[in-house]
């Protein structure tokens, strides 16, 4: 929890909290600039930091993506891997330079910087034994989109407009489920009161070792035999 916090995060312009989102809007023009998208705040940025390898769903963001053109958003992709993967990378960026940037090397401090100034995280994996940047995402307020697999499915609450929720679920491994999930999220994005709620519940949510130690020591005690009771 303290390494991963946007409140003491040197990468970043100025340390913001839950309670201090306003700041983090700030960071989000400074890094849009950073990136050539211009300093507009309107468009929500999504991000995607990842190993690019067939299990991270790479494919499949860059296709889920080609089917909201009609949408307003701007995009950034960080990392290295597949070179067929890269080259795609490259060509989706090439193909929309005004909305779309590609950024092949690992870089540390602006996949910090891309966590605390995008608005949605992409996290489309066919597998993912546990996952870590969705938790990071929602650490840093950026609200994860992701397939209900693994670790995403036992970490993201899926946004409903009763109010609840952390991020945005699909099922399918393909383009069209998470088309389907950006758009909700899109349209959630306009309602700044309920994104705000998203931000925070996300923010709030404890992934520490302390809460999860907690919970298995109950899980242990419910599970154990009373004395005196045969197994």
């Amino acid at each position: 929890m303290h390494t991963w916090d946007p409140k003491a995060d040197r990468a970043l312009d100025a340390g913001y909290s839950w309670d201090s989102l306003d700041v983090r809007r700030g960071q989000k023009r400074t890094l849009t600039v950073e990136l050539g998208l211009g300093a507009r705040e309107t468009p929500p940025l999504i991000g995607m930091i990842t190993r690019l390898d067939h299990q991270k769903g790479v494919d499949i963001a860059l296709e889920a993506l080609g089917l909201v053109l009609e949408a307003d958003w701007n995009f950034v992709l960080l990392g290295t891997g597949d070179p067929l993967l890269e080259q795609r990378g490259r060509d989706f960026a090439q193909a929309h330079p005004e909305r779309v940037v590609f950024i092949d090397r690992f870089d540390p401090r602006l996949a910090r910087r891309i966590y605390a100034g995008a608005d949605m995280l992409l996290v489309p994996s066919r597998y993912e034994p546990c996952g870590l940047a969705q938790m990071i995402g929602m650490r840093y307020g950026c609200v994860p989109i992701v397939r209900a697999t693994g670790g995403l499915k036992d970490t993201v609450v899926d946004y409903s407009s009763a109010g609840d929720g952390v991020g945005f679920v699909f099922e399918p491994a393909d383009p069209q489920a998470l088309s389907d999930a950006i758009r909700r999220a899109l349209v959630a994005y306009r309602d700044r009161r309920r994104w705000t709620g998203l931000q925070r519940r996300g923010m709030k949510t404890d992934f520490s070792w302390d809460r999860s130690a907690h919970l298995y020591a109950d899980l242990y005690h419910r599970a154990k035999p009373r004395q005196g009771t045969d197994v």
